[in-house]
């Protein structure tokens, strides 16, 4: 299981590791080339003050005491003497072509030498490199100890930097642990760091869509059981009459109760689906490009036949496009019960017009009828769900404006009820955004 706590401390303790490794890195480097340059001049000091004796006396020299510790090697060639003067044992150092520094294998091991020349003898100071590597490491572990020493104490106070750091998110995790699967209150963001703000923003905003969601649920759940109680109860009354029915008219009028009410059942349950499916995070699917004219048209053209059955006419005007992005779906089921409800309303010989213009940066279609009409105290409250006219006469469920509206909702339109032309009859409108307009839900 990931871990950020563990994820940080590691990563700061590699990062200190490796800070700490560059630092001893530049660390030894600064020091051995400070300690070359001090061990230089020593060389060239030493061989400076044989200089000045002028012609050594390197019998007595050679007569003195060897001391093998000693850290650097002096070297006097003398052409009076077979052998140089040497104040190691070491192998003699070849001589010099002149007065400087060089680097010299020589014994099976590298050294640093100063030769200085004088009137009759070669001078040459010479120390092991290793002995510098080693006095430059001594140096760096010095600088270094503290550091190393401290180390427990910085991964303990990165622990509890850490633990502070990420303790707003044991304190929400807490607080998420201890909710009741009911509760879909937001969380406060007070006393929460910037960097944890815009994660609990986005949850409150899942909470906000799943509340939503769950009420909508809930009402469309009692809403359907208060309105399918109704026509089921019918139903099962004329399956009890047409069963106790004898043969002939009465049987067949009984029958074709029970069939209307079967259809209108299986009206409410396909027009509740369909109300189901405009959830709250409808809107987030994507969208694609549609022409409302020709939408209009092709659903004016599945409805004629009903219209010519109540013996209406039936006109629709459009603009030869009308694009928008939207879902297909959806609004092919509103302008269905736009106009199946201005059908159903308006009485035989009367008359219906779609009408598609474009109005305020989007489309408006009007489906205007000559019917009887609807108060105008009544116009808005009929867009609910299972609220239908006082004075309605053709059947329904109450359901088919409460799906234009939410149909609305879903492209960030507006659905309204006006009269009709002329004062006559009822216009219901549905307002939506053209192409390239945001969307305002």
């Amino acid at each position: 299981m990931h871990s950020i706590r563990r994820w940080l401390l590691l990563a700061l303790l590699g990062l200190l590791a490796v800070a700490a490794a560059l630092g001893g890195v530049l660390t030894y480097g600064s020091a051995r080339a400070e300690v070359d340059q001090l061990l230089d001049e020593e060389l060239r000091q030493v061989a400076l003050s044989l200089r000045d004796h002028a012609r050594l006396d390197t019998e007595r020299i050679a007569r003195s005491a060897e001391r093998p510790e000693q850290r650097l090697l002096v070297q006097v060639d003398d052409p009076r003497r077979a052998q140089p003067y040497r104040s190691r044992d070491v192998a003699p150092l070849p001589p010099a072509a002149g007065e400087g520094f060089r680097e010299l294998d020589h014994a099976g091991q590298a050294w640093r030498v100063y030769a200085l020349p004088n009137e009759a003898q070669l001078i040459q100071v010479a120390q092991p490199t290793a002995q510098r590597r080693a006095l430059a490491l001594q140096i760096t572990l010095r600088i270094l100890a503290p550091l190393l020493l401290l180390l427990p104490v910085a991964a303990a106070l990165l622990w509890w930097i850490v633990g502070r750091a990420v303790r707003p998110l044991d304190a929400l995790g807490a607080e998420l642990a201890q909710r009741q699967p009911t509760s879909l209150a937001p969380l406060a963001l007070d006393g929460l760091p910037q960097e944890a703000r815009p994660l609990v923003s986005a949850l409150n905003d899942l909470l906000g869509r799943l509340q939503a969601a769950f009420e909508q649920q809930r009402g469309l759940t009692a809403d359907a059981a208060h309105a399918l109680r109704t026509p089921l109860t019918a139903v099962t009354l004329q399956a009890q009459l047409a069963r106790r029915a004898g043969e002939g008219p009465t049987r067949d009028a009984a029958l074709d109760r029970l069939e209307a009410g079967i259809k209108r059942a299986s009206h409410l349950v396909a027009q509740l689906l369909a109300l189901a499916r405009l959830d709250p995070d409808a809107a987030r699917d994507p969208a694609c490009l549609l022409d409302l004219a020709q939408l209009a048209q092709d659903v004016a053209a599945e409805v004629r036949p009903l219209a010519e059955g109540a013996q209406l006419a039936l006109e629709v005007t459009t603009p030869a496009a009308a694009p928008i992005r939207g879902h297909e779906a959806p609004l092919r089921m509103a302008f269905t019960n736009l106009l199946d409800n201005a059908i159903r309303y308006t009485p035989a010989g009367g008359r219906v017009s779609v009408r598609l213009e474009q109005e305020a940066a989007g489309y408006r279609l009007a489906v205007s009828d000559s019917g009887p009409g609807l108060p105008a105290d009544e116009r808005e409250r009929v867009f609910d769900r299972f609220t239908r006219g006082r004075d309605a006469a053709a059947p329904g469920s109450g359901l088919g404006l409460a799906i234009v509206r939410e149909v609305a909702r879903l492209h960030g339109g507006r659905a309204w009820i006006e009269d009709g032309p002329g004062g006559r009859g009822l216009t219901v409108s549905l307002w939506l955004p053209a192409r390239d307009a945001p969307p305002s839900a």
